[in-house]
């Protein structure tokens, strides 16, 4: 495995992890006027990010069969990743609307509230936006850290770390949302696995993120 591979890995990872905790300050005494999730700097950003993953991925040294960008079982992939998408976030709804209800002070919707549509017209452009944070994310934890490392660790201490790791990155949702989010990254992660695939994952993830904003919009939830 190449060192220039395992320095950007943790470069990258290391920046998205103070990004993610300067906007958990930052969002916690401002609420921004426009959809964060639309704005043109934040899209950019992302990315540049994909590109300079999928530079790493070249540079890992591993085949791109391990980095689940080969599918062996495309079709499969699509089906099994829009059931997990949909089903995964429904599964959670209940439990999650109960802690909302009896300890509000594990979860917090300021992520959601920063990126919920504000109008009829956003909600194309919030739900094609949420594509590439999936890519993106599904890439540098699943494809990168899982794929490329699977063969050189111990895969079911590593699947856990790289988990409790991915929902940190969450912190600004509250406890509930690392755990929630843990439980699902364990679920992506043999996923990813099982069919060796990045298509499934980002399918998946993709659909959970638009699941959730279509839950919290319907009425019943507020």
């Amino acid at each position: 495995m190449s060192p220039y591979f395992l320095v950007g890995l943790f470069a990258v990872l290391i920046f998205i992890g103070l990004a993610t905790w300067r906007t958990n300050q930052i969002l916690k005494v401002w609420e921004p006027e426009e959809n964060l999730l639309i704005s043109p700097p934040e899209n950019l950003a992302r990315l540049a990010i994909i590109a300079l993953a999928v530079g790493l991925g070249f540079l890992s040294g591993e085949s791109f069969r391990a980095l689940g960008w080969l599918p062996r079982h495309p079709l499969g992939d699509i089906v099994i990743g829009i059931a997990a998408g949909v089903l995964l976030p429904l599964l959670l709804y209940y439990p999650s609307k109960w802690v909302e209800t009896h300890h509000p002070e594990w979860y917090s919707d300021v992520v959601v509230r920063s990126i919920r549509p504000r109008s009829r017209s956003e909600w194309p452009w919030v739900i094609l936006a949420l594509f590439p944070i999936a890519l993106m994310e599904e890439l540098l934890f699943r494809s990168l850290l899982l794929g490329a490392f699977a063969p050189h660790v111990n895969i079911l201490y590593f699947v856990i770390g790289v988990s409790v790791i991915f929902g940190l990155l969450h912190m600004p949702q509250g406890e509930w949302g690392v755990i929630g989010v843990i439980f699902v990254s364990l679920i992506l992660s043999v996923l990813f696995l099982w069919r060796e695939s990045l298509l499934v994952v980002v399918i998946a993830h993709w659909l959970m993120n638009v699941m959730q904003l279509l839950l919290d919009a319907l009425p019943l939830t507020r």
